[in-house]
């Protein structure tokens, strides 16, 4: 046992606990769905590029009061440098780590063709169990 006595009034841990939960749940930033058209357009879109990213993120150093360009006896800004940086690291860690997992639903349309001695077959179904799959991060 300890020679100080523990003052029961504050232990509030499970207080606090429950406080902090209820703003994780609170406060949720609610993502909007993307639609299936939305989805299958995304093979679209340009990919990651970490120099466009770096180079907006150095284009808002101004408004958050960072300097940009050389500094002022010539020397390299080393924040822009850090941000090049910093952005080539992530990007490279999302297209070479990340690893992205799908689940297919439960009652998937599964459409079948093929052929055999008495002519063409084609079938119609559905799947009856869940399945997963993966793919890459570009």
């Amino acid at each position: 046992m300890g020679c100080i006595k523990v003052d029961e009034k504050l232990q509030k841990s499970e207080e606090l606990s429950k406080f902090i939960l209820f703003l994780f749940k609170e406060n949720r930033v609610k993502i909007p769905k993307f639609s299936l058209f939305q989805i299958l357009l995304s093979k679209t879109r340009p990919g990651l590029d970490s120099d466009s990213i770096s180079s907006e993120v150095i284009s808002k150093f101004e408004k958050i009061g960072i300097p940009s360009g050389p500094l002022e006896n010539g020397t390299p800004n080393v924040m822009e440098e850090y941000t090049k940086v910093m952005t080539d690291e992530i990007i490279d860690a999302i297209q070479t780590d990340m690893r992205v997992d799908v689940a297919i639903d439960v009652g998937m349309t599964v459409l079948g063709t093929g052929a055999n001695a008495g002519g063409p077959v084609v079938t119609t179904g559905s799947n009856i169990a869940p399945h997963s799959g993966s793919g890459l991060a570009t």
